[in-house]
């Protein structure tokens, strides 16, 4: 009894040898901000979820389950680029992940992430950009950085600026 089939798979193309032809290597940008906030992680990430609501105006549509989770969608206005922002994964205290449409690229994605770090926790926002070719995304690249830093910044404002003062 022979364990295997003889007959060539549908699948199998004998005329042709695979992975002789290099794929072209995608070129990605990754940006990462990260704040020490001296508050607990769920105080930064509503304080997080606050402000994007408040700089957006507000939801398009409402996630499952959370209003602002998975599927939730916000649009905004961001150097003259209509935005379309997805949350395609919502996990709090701790994640926030999403996807950015609209602006000039390939393929936006972002982490928002908060780590627990005793009394006070570590914010990481990180972007994961596929840049269209030839230089067609470089002015909103150059927008990311500085955009990313205020808005952490406000998270970090706004998250200890709510928390009770602590006596050390």
């Amino acid at each position: 009894m022979d364990d295997h089939d003889t007959e060539p798979s549908r699948n199998s193309r004998p005329d042709e040898e695979i992975g002789t032809a290099a794929r072209p290597k995608k070129q990605y940008t990754t940006v990462v901000v990260e704040r020490e906030i001296d508050t607990p992680r769920s105080v930064a990430f509503d304080a997080a979820c606050e402000l994007i609501d408040e700089a957006t105006g507000g939801r398009v549509s409402d996630g499952a389950g959370d209003p602002r989770g998975l599927g939730a969608r916000f649009e905004f206005i961001l150097g003259g680029m209509a935005l379309s922002e997805e949350v395609i994964s919502f996990e709090p205290p701790w994640r926030r992940v999403y996807e950015l449409s609209g602006a000039p690229v390939t393929l936006y994605q972002g982490t928002t992430a908060f780590t627990d770090q005793g009394d006070t926790c570590l914010m990481a926002w990180s972007v994961l950009v596929e840049p269209l070719p030839g230089g067609g995304s470089d002015e909103f690249l150059a927008m990311v950085r500085p955009f990313l830093d205020g808005f952490a910044d406000r998270v970090k404002n706004r998250s200890e600026a709510t928390w009770p003062v602590r006596v050390k």
